[in-house]
């Protein structure tokens, strides 16, 4: 699995710096140069994976990152992230500092449980949220190396939406209160944001939990596309 920190560099100065002085606009610090040059085409308000089979976009005040969007046939990986930060500050509103990935692959099976997530990662499970578009597990270790002074927890997720997995994770830096309870209601609205975009879904309630092997090949096929 490629590390997280080597697809998203460009965005690891910019996130840290917010963090520390959320009154400062982006654009106006240096740290701000280390993202590539483009300004706001950085910046997408929507993006296809898979063939144009998943769309997603983010809440507001939030992008797709077109430096990291990579699309298959069969799935893709894309990051999503303040618009503001992206365009170097030429768009978008304030707002925390956050990291989700999305990642796409085809499925066989139904989504893993946030539980059975944490035993794939080895990571502990705080705790699980069932939420209207995923169901969310708190995670006590992982996000540490998604970006300078990101916080260990994270909230991941999965859900199957016409014959896709889509693994999701959300990253923030150390105490953010996206960390909290506030970071499953934001993971919830991009997931909502994937499923209106791309389709009808098939209902969290209906989804039977796959086997161990199942799982395994699942969690591999997320990781060979891209760091959940």
């Amino acid at each position: 699995m490629r590390p997280l920190n080597a697809i998203t560099k460009p965005l690891s100065a910019a996130l840290f710096l917010a963090a520390l002085s959320a009154c400062d606009m982006p654009g106006e610090t240096g740290a701000l140069s280390l993202l590539e040059d483009g300004g706001d085409k950085n910046a997408l308000a929507a993006a296809s994976l898979a063939g144009g089979a998943i769309v997603l976009s983010g809440p507001e005040g939030y992008c797709v990152d077109a430096t990291s969007l990579r699309s298959t046939a069969a799935g893709g990986f894309a990051a999503i992230a303040s618009c503001a930060i992206l365009s170097g500050g030429q768009s978008g509103p304030l707002v925390e500092p956050a990291l989700v990935t999305v990642t796409v692959a085809r499925a066989t099976r139904d989504a893993p449980s946030p539980e059975e997530l944490a035993r794939a990662m080895g990571a502990e499970l705080l705790r699980t949220r069932k939420l209207k578009a995923v169901t969310a597990g708190h995670m006590a270790s992982g996000g540490e190396s998604a970006f300078l002074n990101s916080d260990p927890r994270h909230w991941r997720g999965t859900f199957v939406l016409n014959g896709r997995l889509i693994g999701l994770a959300l990253y923030a830096p150390r105490n953010s209160p996206l960390i909290g309870n506030q970071g499953a209601a934001f993971l919830d609205s991009v997931a909502a944001r994937i499923r209106a975009n791309s389709g009808k879904a098939t209902p969290i309630a209906q989804q039977s939990q796959p086997s161990t092997g199942d799982l395994a090949a699942q969690f591999d096929r997320l990781s060979e596309e891209g760091d959940l």
